[in-house]
């Protein structure tokens, strides 16, 4: 009798640490997800006073550069990987670099050069982080 009492709990208790991975931890539940090559349309969205044709979507970790034609760019990624924006490298006077997001079927990526990327992102994380 003491063994099954002694099994229930180490079952139900196996159970609620897992659940508590499971759902607790985001990274977990990703690294669990089927990785699919997926289409891709980024959509550009030009808040600073140069042309769309300036910039171009880049995938960190590869050569894989894709300007944008008429503020669109197409791509086929798998589905764990990072786009980034930034400014076509044959203009070299000038230079935006975009944070790292996540790829999802349809996107907008924001150009603003009246702030850092950057910081937007820390500060987003940041009010993420403690938000109430």
């Amino acid at each position: 009798m003491r063994f099954f009492i002694k099994s229930i709990i180490l079952i139900t208790g196996v159970s609620i640490i897992g659940l508590i991975l499971w759902y607790g931890m985001p990274n977990i539940r990703q690294a669990f997800k089927p990785v699919e090559i997926i289409s891709i349309i980024v959509s550009l969205d030009n808040k600073c006073p140069v042309q769309d044709d300036s910039f171009v979507v880049t995938v960190p970790g590869t050569d894989i550069i894709v300007p944008f034609n008429k503020g669109i760019a197409r791509l086929k990624l798998r589905s764990d990987r990072k786009i980034q924006l930034q400014t076509d490298p044959k203009y070299s006077a000038v230079r935006y670099d975009g944070i790292h997001v996540p790829v999802s079927p349809k996107m907008t990526l924001e150009a603003d050069c009246s702030s850092s990327p950057r910081l937007k992102g820390i500060f987003g994380s940041m009010k993420e982080q403690f938000k109430n």
